[in-house]
């Protein structure tokens, strides 16, 4: 039997106004060697700003990372970001030995 080691990684979830802005950020993550893979989703978005109720339509990135960049990610995003206030939420995860090293190539 095939023994499996668990590797941990980060995940990062926001969203962009648009398709165009979320690529342009996602480019300049892959660009800094922060990120192995992004997914992109367009959503239906409620939230409250500034006291009011809003709605737009949204795409979300779902991003992967290691566990040892996510902090350099995070100001990163922050700083990129086209929103004043981006959605940032991140989380641990766990993945197969071979993904993981791949996730450590491709990042630095």
């Amino acid at each position: 039997m095939t023994q499996i080691r668990i590797n941990e990684l980060a995940i990062v979830l926001t969203t962009e106004a648009n398709l165009a802005k979320a690529e342009d950020l996602a480019k300049a993550l892959f660009s800094r060697r922060l990120v192995a893979c992004v997914n992109f989703r367009e959503v239906d978005s409620f939230y409250i700003w500034q006291g009011d109720l809003e709605r737009s339509k949204e795409v979300q990135l779902l991003i992967k990372t290691t566990r040892q960049n996510l902090k350099k990610l995070l100001i990163a995003i922050k700083s990129l970001h086209s929103y004043q206030l981006p959605e940032l939420i991140h989380w641990n995860a766990s993945s197969s030995e071979e993904y993981n090293s791949w996730l450590d190539q491709v990042t630095c």
